[in-house]
Protein backbone atom coordinates (compact mmCIF):
# COMPACT_ATOMS: atom_id res chain seq x y z
CA UNK A 1 0.00 0.00 0.00
CA UNK A 2 1.47 3.37 -1.02
CA UNK A 3 0.26 6.35 0.99
CA UNK A 4 0.71 10.21 -0.63
CA UNK A 5 2.26 12.66 1.69
CA UNK A 6 -0.23 15.18 2.74
CA UNK A 7 0.29 18.88 1.63
CA UNK A 8 1.20 19.66 5.64
CA UNK A 9 3.48 17.33 5.98
CA UNK A 10 6.34 17.66 3.41
CA UNK A 11 8.34 14.29 2.97
CA UNK A 12 11.93 15.95 4.06
CA UNK A 13 10.60 16.24 7.41
CA UNK A 14 11.80 12.85 8.48
CA UNK A 15 14.63 13.18 6.35
CA UNK A 16 15.87 15.99 8.51
CA UNK A 17 14.94 14.74 12.02
CA UNK A 18 17.03 11.14 11.78
CA UNK A 19 20.68 13.09 11.27
CA UNK A 20 19.57 15.82 14.01
CA UNK A 21 18.33 12.72 16.29
CA UNK A 22 21.30 10.73 15.65
CA UNK A 23 23.85 13.51 16.34
CA UNK A 24 22.00 14.43 19.53
CA UNK A 25 22.10 10.96 20.79
CA UNK A 26 26.13 11.21 20.00
CA UNK A 27 27.04 14.20 21.56
CA UNK A 28 25.10 13.13 24.87
CA UNK A 29 27.26 9.89 24.71
CA UNK A 30 30.40 11.96 24.04
CA UNK A 31 29.58 14.02 26.78
CA UNK A 32 28.63 11.83 29.47
CA UNK A 33 32.12 9.81 28.56
CA UNK A 34 33.74 13.00 28.57
CA UNK A 35 32.34 13.46 32.19
CA UNK A 36 33.57 9.82 33.30
CA UNK A 37 37.14 10.42 31.60
CA UNK A 38 37.63 13.77 33.43
CA UNK A 39 36.72 12.17 36.67
CA UNK A 40 39.11 9.37 36.42
CA UNK A 41 41.97 11.83 35.78
CA UNK A 42 40.83 13.94 38.75
CA UNK A 43 41.03 10.89 41.22
CA UNK A 44 44.36 9.82 39.71
CA UNK A 45 45.42 13.02 40.45
CA UNK A 46 44.26 13.01 44.08
CA UNK A 47 45.53 9.85 44.81
CA UNK A 48 48.92 10.48 43.32
CA UNK A 49 49.35 13.15 46.50
CA UNK A 50 48.63 10.56 48.44
CA UNK A 51 50.68 7.78 47.57
CA UNK A 52 54.27 6.91 47.37
CA UNK A 53 56.03 6.78 43.63
CA UNK A 54 55.51 3.41 43.59
CA UNK A 55 51.86 2.85 44.34
CA UNK A 56 51.13 5.20 41.53
CA UNK A 57 48.99 4.25 39.09
CA UNK A 58 49.90 3.67 35.20
CA UNK A 59 46.89 3.31 33.11
CA UNK A 60 45.53 6.54 31.65
CA UNK A 61 42.08 6.53 29.45
CA UNK A 62 41.33 8.87 26.48
CA UNK A 63 38.13 9.83 23.99
CA UNK A 64 39.56 9.62 20.28
CA UNK A 65 36.09 11.55 18.51
CA UNK A 66 36.00 11.02 14.39
CA UNK A 67 34.08 13.70 13.40
CA UNK A 68 33.71 12.26 10.21
CA UNK A 69 31.68 9.91 11.15
CA UNK A 70 29.45 10.96 14.65
CA UNK A 71 31.66 8.56 16.04
CA UNK A 72 34.57 8.24 19.14
CA UNK A 73 36.18 5.54 20.96
CA UNK A 74 37.13 5.37 24.40
CA UNK A 75 40.67 4.26 25.22
CA UNK A 76 43.05 2.61 27.51
CA UNK A 77 46.48 3.14 27.62
CA UNK A 78 49.78 2.39 29.76
CA UNK A 79 51.95 5.33 31.16
CA UNK A 80 55.53 5.76 31.73
CA UNK A 81 58.58 7.98 31.12
CA UNK A 82 61.64 7.57 29.63
CA UNK A 83 64.82 9.77 30.40
CA UNK A 84 66.43 11.46 27.54
CA UNK A 85 69.57 13.64 27.75
CA UNK A 86 68.80 14.69 31.59
CA UNK A 87 65.13 15.24 30.77
CA UNK A 88 61.61 12.81 31.09
CA UNK A 89 59.37 12.24 28.71
CA UNK A 90 56.39 10.65 28.74
CA UNK A 91 55.42 7.60 26.59
CA UNK A 92 51.95 6.00 26.23
CA UNK A 93 51.45 2.42 25.02
CA UNK A 94 47.57 1.87 24.14
CA UNK A 95 45.90 -1.54 25.17
CA UNK A 96 44.31 -3.77 22.84
CA UNK A 97 40.07 -3.84 23.58
CA UNK A 98 39.97 -6.77 21.76
CA UNK A 99 36.47 -8.57 21.12
CA UNK A 100 33.19 -6.82 22.00
CA UNK A 101 33.01 -3.87 23.81
CA UNK A 102 35.03 -4.46 27.24
CA UNK A 103 38.85 -4.43 27.59
CA UNK A 104 40.51 -7.36 29.21
CA UNK A 105 40.79 -6.07 32.49
CA UNK A 106 42.76 -8.84 34.41
CA UNK A 107 45.54 -8.52 31.60
CA UNK A 108 45.97 -4.92 31.68
CA UNK A 109 45.88 -4.36 35.51
CA UNK A 110 48.11 -6.88 36.57
CA UNK A 111 50.61 -5.46 38.92
CA UNK A 112 48.43 -2.36 39.44
CA UNK A 113 47.82 -0.72 42.70
CA UNK A 114 44.39 -2.15 44.11
CA UNK A 115 43.27 1.35 44.46
CA UNK A 116 43.90 1.47 40.68
CA UNK A 117 42.07 -1.48 39.72
CA UNK A 118 38.62 -0.79 41.40
CA UNK A 119 38.76 2.69 39.68
CA UNK A 120 39.31 1.22 36.47
CA UNK A 121 36.80 -1.82 36.46
CA UNK A 122 34.14 0.57 38.05
CA UNK A 123 34.93 3.28 35.00
CA UNK A 124 34.99 0.22 32.07
CA UNK A 125 31.67 -1.10 33.24
CA UNK A 126 30.09 3.05 32.51
CA UNK A 127 32.27 2.81 29.38
CA UNK A 128 30.84 -0.90 27.95
CA UNK A 129 27.45 0.80 28.03
CA UNK A 130 28.58 3.45 26.44
CA UNK A 131 30.56 1.53 23.30
CA UNK A 132 27.54 -0.41 23.06
CA UNK A 133 24.90 2.77 22.65
CA UNK A 134 27.75 3.84 20.10
CA UNK A 135 27.54 0.97 17.97
CA UNK A 136 23.91 0.32 17.89
CA UNK A 137 23.69 4.17 16.97
CA UNK A 138 26.34 3.87 14.10
CA UNK A 139 23.78 1.04 13.04
CA UNK A 140 20.95 3.42 12.75
CA UNK A 141 23.64 5.78 10.83
CA UNK A 142 24.22 3.18 8.60
CA UNK A 143 20.72 2.17 7.98
CA UNK A 144 19.62 5.31 7.81
CA UNK A 145 22.04 6.09 5.13
CA UNK A 146 21.45 3.19 3.29
CA UNK A 147 18.07 3.05 3.03
CA UNK A 148 18.60 6.82 1.82
CA UNK A 149 21.30 5.64 -1.28
CA UNK A 150 18.27 3.03 -1.81
CA UNK A 151 15.39 5.44 -2.18
CA UNK A 152 17.62 8.10 -4.47
CA UNK A 153 18.67 4.58 -6.45
CA UNK A 154 14.79 3.76 -6.89
CA UNK A 155 13.75 7.63 -8.18
CA UNK A 156 16.15 7.42 -10.82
Amino acid sequence: MHTEPSDNQPTSTLENVIPIWLETQFEQLHDQARMLVDDYWRQLQNRHKQVANNERGRIGVRIRRRDSSLSFSIEWYRMASLRQNGATKPICQYLKKGLGYRYPLQKILKGEPDWEQTLVEELENEFVDIRKQLALLGKIRDGYHQFQQATQAGNR
